[in-house]
């Protein structure tokens, strides 16, 4: 099922030359970091990730160096957050035109401290090139304990789907930055904060996870994939979706459940928990002050469906996923056809 999607073809194709390291946990696609094997008995694995921002940056959809240093950071740390480890700290590679701005780099320095503070965690080093153009990449290490390790595997049928908190907000900035929309201002309201306490609860008690970084839609399409599950997600918009993201689709006449089908998400966990364990969980997360928000179900059967008055609608999420392939590097084109797919499918 996974290679009905474009990207994972590219992904596989890749990783075909690649020799598999035996010290690695868990197969290409199933997981947000890579899981390695210490070793020498340590009751820990090593969780380590890589992420880099370049079309947010070549789309202009970053455009602050403190709000691009911020994410750089975020964006690694999230995928440590999906695999229950706690950070031990990130690694950068910086590469800037050779006439840049001193003041451009001293903010995105600071953005990557800020969040790495945010986070109780550290910069570990790196490396800075000059080149013809700004690349940032960075490489997120954490620790996980062996018997708690989370992955995007291990849903059953009967499971209760979860998130971490509302979600929307990520493509909501998208598409008033790139579609030049003036609802709001683009950045006030979007600063996200990658879910790593969360995910030290989520891993002692749930069957699969994996972030939202990439759109709920897309998240949702992987675990349904990965798990051969039908993964039904509950039509009621105005509780999944975060308020702002709620209101600016009632005021441009977006379908609200669009807000979560671009592939420009925040970094909530989307997670699945059994029935046998749910109570428990709860109780955990709210001994900490959080109220976990359920989402959906997991349910006999393949495909993702959303449910609504009269029944659950399926979704074509391969069409979804593939167009962000298809439209290449154009983000007019990507939003239009995408709000072409959502009055399609019929579903408010």
């Amino acid at each position: 099922m996974m290679d009905t999607i474009l990207e994972n073809r590219t992904i596989d194709m890749i990783a075909a030359h690649f020799k598999t390291a035996p010290h690695k946990i868990g197969r290409i696609h199933e997981a947000d970091a890579e899981i390695v094997d210490l070793g020498g008995g340590s009751p820990h694995y090593l969780a380590v990730t890589t992420d880099a921002l370049v079309e947010e940056i070549s789309s202009g959809l970053y455009d602050d160096p403190y709000f691009m240093g911020w994410m750089l950071a975020m964006v690694n740390f999230s995928d440590l957050a999906a695999v229950g480890a706690d950070p031990l700290g990130l690694l950068l590679s910086i590469s800037y035109p050779m006439n840049g701005d001193s003041r451009f780099a001293a903010k995105l320095a600071r953005g990557v401290s800020d969040a790495c503070n945010k986070l109780g965690t550290f910069v570990l080093g790196g490396d800075t090139n000059q080149g013809g153009e700004l690349l940032l990449s960075g490489c997120a290490v954490g620790l996980v304990p062996k018997q708690s390790v989370l992955t995007r595997k291990g849903a059953r049928a009967h499971d209760s789907l979860y998130m971490t908190s509302r979600a929307g907000l990520g493509n909501v900035y998208a598409f008033l930055k790139l579609g030049r929309m003036r609802f709001l201002p683009a950045r006030s309201f979007y600063k996200p904060v990658a879910r790593i306490k969360e995910g030290r609860i989520i891993r002692e008690f749930a069957s699969s996870c994996m972030d939202t970084s990439d759109g709920v839609i897309h998240t949702i399409d992987t675990l349904m994939r990965l798990n051969r599950r039908r993964f039904v997600l509950y039509g009621d918009w105005a509780a999944i979706l975060h308020p702002i993201a709620y209101r600016v689709c009632r005021a441009q006449g977006i379908p609200a459940w669009l807000v979560l089908a671009g592939i420009h998400g925040e970094f909530e966990l989307v997670f699945t928990v059994s029935p046998q364990r749910e109570r428990p969980f709860l109780s955990a997360a709210a001994e900490t002050g959080w109220t976990p928000l359920k989402i959906g179900e997991v349910c006999e059967g393949q495909g993702v469906s959303i449910q609504g008055n009269g029944g659950a609608t399926p979704l074509d999420t391969a069409a979804i996923r593939n167009l962000s392939e298809q439209a290449g590097s154009d983000p007019q084109a990507y939003i239009k056809r995408l709000v072409q797919i959502a009055q399609e499918s019929g579903i408010a």
